[in-house]
């Protein structure tokens, strides 16, 4: 059996009751006070505390909405959690209102992931227009009214409940399996963020059992990082070190100059750069030009291939294509697609 993701820990979710908790920094004004009665909440400890169903964000919204609408949410601590002693309190696991809010406004993400409604799309990596690579895949989430949220908002919702680690896991087997049941024999760019990751084995432990099962040649595999902050380096080499043992490729994401592709370079050895879609849109301005040219430069150097992103036009492709770029993604050729229509279109 192929292998899945592993039982996923939801600490927003998983819970049948909560209990909202709010510590202020002293005491509320007597209007705060008798608004928050009204919605339920009685003193617990030194602060005060409600009840609430397993979806309790309509409860924590309208305990928001008084904070705010009051002004009083300066100093003023929260927490929900599935227990609480009325009595005592919780003296731990306490955050700013606003960072209660950025909880509430993204548990949409969880309920996603419990629904199952995370889907991989895939983007094409082409050598040509008409010649196709490999793809790199992305997380999108299907709502129920029909739309499709992106990346970013994605990414957002992840760090703020705290499941990126489970999100990416979940992410890297759906895409594997999807891809492999194709009989498309290209590179999967699956994407990575490593300043979370502490011990490679275990991160990519599910990615390992899922290569491993359908028999794929790890190189065919791309383990396509960012380095986010300087702290990531450090971390992504030892990320890097671990896939290339296992055999992954690896590509760094985002190169946007020339003194950050020789330091990265220098430390992660990549076999594949990605030069930053910013950059590239640029590509014909003179400097623009010169910077890529330099970046390419160092890539096929080191024996690597370089890959410009954000191609949004026949002018960009073809300045690309004279600064000796290997290779090439953007909306020119296609947009990120359901894993199904962008394979179906690779192999007709």
């Amino acid at each position: 059996m192929a292998p899945s993701s592993k039982n996923f820990n939801l600490p927003w979710h998983q819970h049948q009751q909560y209990w909202i908790a709010i510590y202020p920094a002293g005491d509320f004004t007597a209007p705060v006070q008798a608004a928050l009665a009204k919605a339920g909440l009685k003193a617990a400890g030194d602060g005060l505390a409600v009840q609430a169903a397993r979806h309790w964000k309509p409860k924590w919204d309208e305990v928001y909405q008084i904070l705010s609408q009051a002004g009083a949410t300066d100093g003023v601590e929260v927490a929900v959690v599935p227990s609480l002693d009325p009595a005592e309190g919780i003296p731990i696991a306490r955050r700013t209102v606003a960072a209660m809010q950025k909880v509430s406004e993204s548990l949409w993400l969880g309920d996603a992931l419990l629904e199952e409604r995370i889907v991989c799309y895939l983007q094409p990596v082409l050598v040509q227009p008409d010649k196709v690579f490999g793809y790199e895949s992305f997380a999108r989430v299907h709502a129920p009214d029909g739309s499709v949220i992106s990346g970013d908002r994605i990414i957002a919702a992840a760090r703020a409940l705290g499941i990126e680690y489970t999100i990416d896991r979940r992410l890297q087997v759906q895409a594997i399996q999807t891809f492999m049941a194709s009989s498309f024999d290209g590179f999967l760019f699956v994407n990575f963020l490593p300043g979370f990751i502490h011990r490679p084995a275990v991160y990519l432990e599910d990615l390992s059992e899922t290569v491993k099962y359908f028999g794929i040649a790890p190189r065919h595999i791309v383990l396509d990082f960012k380095a986010e902050t300087p702290r990531d380096v450090a971390q992504l080499r030892n990320v890097c070190e671990y896939g290339r043992m296992r055999g992954y490729s690896v590509a760094l994401d985002d190169i946007a100059s020339v003194d950050g592709a020789k330091k990265l370079m220098a430390e992660i050895r990549p076999d594949f750069v990605k030069i930053d879609m910013q950059l590239v849109r640029h590509v014909a301005e003179a400097g623009a030009r010169q910077t890529i040219r330099s970046i390419v430069d160092l890539v096929h150097g080191a024996g690597g291939s370089a890959i410009g992103e954000g191609v949004e036009t026949e002018e960009i492709y073809q300045l690309l294509r004279a600064l000796n770029v290997d290779l090439f993604q953007g909306y020119y050729f296609s947009p990120p697609m359901p894993v199904e229509k962008a394979l179906k279109k690779a192999i007709s």
